[in-house]
């Protein structure tokens, strides 16, 4: 296994994104639950994992059904947001938002997710 690829894996605990405030932890699932007729399986918090050489305040791993590693990593820092697309290596231009991260990878309007 290559060493991005061991970064890439999904974490053993449990689901944290402690970095992310409420609405915006609402609105990722929200959009986890929408996307997920697209095939996306899950989303998870890989911010505590040991990236090396890194400063970002929050990456999310997107996982497809049926794929080990993350397809996508949603990288937050600083109040912006970019998207590397594991598949490719390239990643994407700044963003101000979640929101608008999470439509570069896909499309959907998010679910609703109570409060």
């Amino acid at each position: 296994m290559k060493p991005a690829q061991i970064y890439s894996q999904r974490p053993p605990s449990a689901q944290s994104f402690g970095g992310l405030t409420v609405p915006q932890r609402r609105y990722l699932f929200g959009w986890r639950e929408a996307a997920s007729a697209t095939g996306i399986d899950s989303v998870e918090d890989l911010s505590r994992r040991p990236w090396p050489e890194c400063d970002a305040d929050t990456i999310i791993g997107v996982f497809r059904s049926g794929h080990l590693l993350a397809s996508w990593l949603i990288v937050g820092h600083a109040g912006t947001w970019a998207v590397a697309f594991c598949g490719d290596g390239t990643v994407s231009h700044s963003v101000d938002t979640l929101a608008d991260a999470l439509h570069l990878v896909c499309p959907v309007a998010p679910v609703l997710i109570p409060t």
